[in-house]
């Protein structure tokens, strides 16, 4: 190969790993002046851990994709109102590395794509559902729900979302129709695919892919700051829509 082709694509990925410590830096500033200021503001007995992640996703019922490895961070562990929460960036990654059929001894290097990545919540109100229930976005995600879909007369709530339920009845009495329009906002602000599940023993689990998660972005202080407590406003009005 050239000189002179290697000299370019040594630059290149030298600008590239600039770009990346650029952005890594300015994330642990904002993790490390703005986001602890955001999260006092809205809960009480903050606990943050930039580098940690909610590790019970298998209990929350929600559709996921397959996935080989997951990775997170910017978790929150907190308190509001009274209830226990817990929020997270999360990412799931498929192995797509390649090996040679005609020598599977070589060894390339780890190879993935992402397949889900947003935000991931869990609030803990403490006090029993009389029903378990989720609500998960049409399209790739709904199609990993294999029960059938509750039959809902709010206009526009079967076209967003497919609803699944264990007790007809106490559906009824618990998603009503005003939460159902509020989870319809909320699936008009959340910049993302919003899904949740509610569950009897009164844990609600929240996501939203957005290949965001928690607090990335980039801009002045202020910008920051009112970014990051919006997105706080959002995960609290989704705990709100089933607070007892």
């Amino acid at each position: 190969m050239p000189y002179g082709m290697l000299f370019v694509i040594a630059v290149v990925l030298l600008l590239g790993w600039l770009h990346s410590s650029r952005k890594e830096a300015a994330r642990q500033d904002a993790d490390r002046r703005i986001v602890p200021v955001v999260l006092d503001a809205v809960f009480q007995e903050v606990q943050f851990a930039p580098n940690g992640r909610i590790t019970c996703f298998g209990e929350s019922g929600l559709p996921l994709p397959q996935y080989d490895r997951m990775t997170g961070g910017e978790h929150v562990r907190a308190k509001y109102r009274g209830y226990e929460v817990e929020l997270c960036s999360i990412e799931l990654d498929r192995d797509v590395s390649y090996t040679d059929p005609d020598d599977p001894t070589v060894v390339n290097a780890p190879s993935y794509d992402t397949v889900y990545a947003g935000l991931w919540g869990i609030c803990r109100y403490g006090t029993p559902m009389p029903v378990s229930l989720t609500f998960t976005p049409r399209g790739k995600l709904g199609q990993l729900v294999r029960s059938a879909s509750v039959q809902n007369p709010v206009d526009g709530f079967e076209q967003q979302f497919k609803l699944t339920a264990d007790d007809d009845t106490a559906r009824n009495v618990c998603l009503t129709e005003e939460k159902c329009r509020k989870l319809l906002a909320l699936a008009g602000t959340a910049e993302g695919s919003f899904s949740g599940s509610l569950h009897r023993d009164g844990t609600l689990y929240f996501a939203v892919e957005n290949n965001k998660g928690l607090f990335k972005g980039s801009g002045s202080d202020d910008v920051l700051r009112e970014k990051f407590a919006r997105q706080l406003k959002w995960c609290t009005d989704v705990m709100d829509v089933f607070a007892p």
